[in-house]
């Protein structure tokens, strides 16, 4: 069969899918993966046929000033009260309202051509199967367009379903507060009806998904789940000299994530301080951080090794622990390795902060609409300017589920002293109860079915519920 996967033109969103694109490539079917033409490198260096959408000289979307901006604290409180959610429930809320709506507004526009260009692919190529990223809205489209079967590959927590269950919920209490009773369809529906379809629930949420979380980290939800193993791929790379030989003492890796490089400075001072506290043990630390998250470190320490990027799956087979800011991908990386994870994360709300500053000025912790370093640092037309939490946005499930398996540790760069920091490393690297509660969460990884295994569903699947 013809399986055609759609992806936002990010590292994040690309690399969990290869593993599964490969598996399928591997069972005979045709591969095709579709994204910014800016991104098709990235597809043909993992071994992957792209479809280039757009013109590769202009920025992909969500560097556009006119890209969707952040829903104001103001409205997304307004929705959970209506809603009725808890603490945790509205951290979930914000997680869908305040974060993911944006990516999903990029590529469902119907003023800009990627959708179009999609569409117009998949009718003339005709895929058996679609499988898209659930922030590239316009795969599911694409595959009503064409008559395929279509399912989501999530990339964390599902928390659109989730938030989509509740307000299905509330929908009266919405409609009398006058608040829309679905706002990811509302994004969805112009593009929707331009192709004769509607943004129903299945158009929205998959006629299935891949879920290759844990099941400690799985939101419930009214949606179908396929449940999968996340195989870690983390890009292709030279296997480099130094790590052909067992480390003479512990080695611990540090990574703090590929997206908030892009356009924070100083990694909210946690490189510093985590550097600091590194400094004096018997460790030896593989660093990947760049100009930008080194920026306020004076002096490396003698046992720092700075390397801007190598590729997990070569380094963490060597390393006795990893300290990582949260990311769903660093994760699955550490728990395929059976290394300890110490999880950045602050506990703090994730609700993002409306400033206004002057827009040729960048701060440490901000982000702004249409601006990333070293690709579009020109914007003077935005003055509002988002204060982000000092941590990543999956940071507190990955570290409660890590805490729960006894597999490592929160590092709260915020509230502990660098003395504290020190010590807490000294202890995940050196009490072997840890190891065994990596090996736990390694058993639990392997339990589930790999990208191999779950093919004859995917065929299964498919054969079902194409239209043509």
């Amino acid at each position: 069969m013809r399986v055609l996967f759609t992806v936002y033109p990010s590292h994040a969103h690309f690399w969990p899918i290869v593993p599964t694109a490969w598996a399928l490539q591997s069972a005979g079917h045709e591969v095709r993966v579709a994204s910014h033409a800016r991104f098709t490198d990235s597809i043909k260096v993992a071994g992957l046929t792209p479809v280039a959408l757009g013109d590769p000289s202009i920025d992909e979307a969500r560097m556009r000033p006119d890209a969707k901006a952040p829903a104001r604290p103001e409205e997304v409180l307004r929705y959970a009260d209506v809603l009725k959610l808890d603490d945790e429930e509205r951290e979930h809320w914000i997680a869908y309202f305040q974060w993911l709506l944006n990516p999903i507004s990029d590529y469902v526009r119907v003023d800009l051509p990627y959708a179009a260009e999609l569409v117009g692919f998949a009718r003339a190529w005709q895929p058996d199967l679609v499988i898209w990223d659930p922030t590239f809205g316009c795969g599911a489209v694409a595959a009503r367009a064409s008559g395929a079967a279509h399912a989501r590959f999530l990339l964390g927590p599902d928390y659109l379903a989730w938030s989509m269950d509740r307000l299905a919920e509330r929908r009266q209490d919405l409609v009398s507060a006058g608040l829309a009773e679905h706002p990811h369809a509302d994004l969805v529906r112009p593009l929707a009806e331009q192709y004769g379809t509607e943004a129903d629930y299945e158009l929205l949420h998959g006629q299935w998904s891949l879920d290759p979380m844990p099941p400690g980290m799985r939101l419930p939800t009214s949606t179908i789940k396929l449940p999968m193993r996340y195989v870690p791929f983390t890009g292709v790379d030279v296997l480099p000299e130094w790590l052909y030989a067992k480390p003479e003492r512990p080695r611990v890796a540090l990574t703090l994530g590929e997206s908030t490089r892009r356009f924070i400075k100083g990694d909210w001072g946690r490189s510093p301080k985590i550097l600091d506290a590194v400094a004096d043990l018997d460790v030896e630390v593989i660093a990947t951080l760049n100009t930008l998250q080194l920026e306020g470190i004076e002096d490396v320490p003698d046992n720092v090794r700075i390397i801007e990027w190598v590729t997990l799956t070569n380094l963490l087979p060597t390393c006795s622990a990893i300290i990582h800011h949260g990311g769903i991908g660093t994760f699955a990386a550490a728990c395929a390795a059976k290394v300890p994870q110490i999880v950045c994360d602050t506990g703090e709300t994730l609700m993002m902060q409306p400033v206004e500053v002057d827009p040729r000025t960048m701060e440490d912790g901000t982000y702004r609409v249409g601006f990333e370093f070293g690709v579009n640092e020109d914007v003077v037309e935005t003055v509002t300017t988002w204060e982000l939490p000092n941590k990543k946005l999956e940071a507190t499930p990955t570290s409660d589920y890590v805490l729960s398996r006894g597999a490592g540790a929160r590092l709260n760069h915020v509230t502990q002293s660098v003395d504290e920091i020190r010590e807490l490393i000294l202890k995940v690297t050196s009490d072997p109860s840890y190891q065994l509660g990596a090996q736990a969460v390694y058993d639990e990884w392997l339990s589930l079915p790999s990208p191999a295994d779950i093919v004859p569903s995917l065929e299964r699947l498919t054969a079902q519920h194409r239209r043509r």
